[in-house]
């Protein structure tokens, strides 16, 4: 088996669509995807699993129900428990996202029937 390296700059220039992740490497149970961000996603939460949302460019700021909301800035993490409704919001005009989820999660949790869901497909 190799170890193969893999460039987030290069893997983010292959795609445009906001909202549309796309899978780019897999972590025993978790997934490593890749979003941009433009605008405000919907409001959602995941009742299994925590999401992790690391920014590599621009300004993301998350809405965390029931509490003020995090901002995160280009190297800057936060993980998202299972459970708390939540939604993402760009700050500037495209943000570039590093998710870690589950195998198998939805992007848009518990609102599966949004114009937002997408099927993951590997980049």
């Amino acid at each position: 088996m190799t170890v193969d390296v893999i460039s987030l700059v290069e893997k983010h220039s292959q795609f445009d669509e906001p909202w549309s992740p796309k899978r780019i490497a897999k972590l025993d149970n978790y997934e490593v995807k890749l979003a941009k961000g433009e605008g405000s996603f919907d409001w959602h939460c995941h009742e299994d699993e925590d999401e992790l949302f690391f920014i590599s460019q621009g300004i993301l700021r998350i809405e965390i129900e029931g509490q003020d909301p995090v901002l995160l800035g280009p190297g800057e993490l936060c993980v998202i428990p299972k459970g708390v409704r939540h939604r993402p919001v760009t700050q500037t005009e495209t943000v570039h996202i590093l998710l870690i989820e589950k195998a198998g999660v939805t992007n848009t949790g518990d609102n599966p029937d949004s114009d937002l869901t997408q099927e993951i497909e590997d980049l």
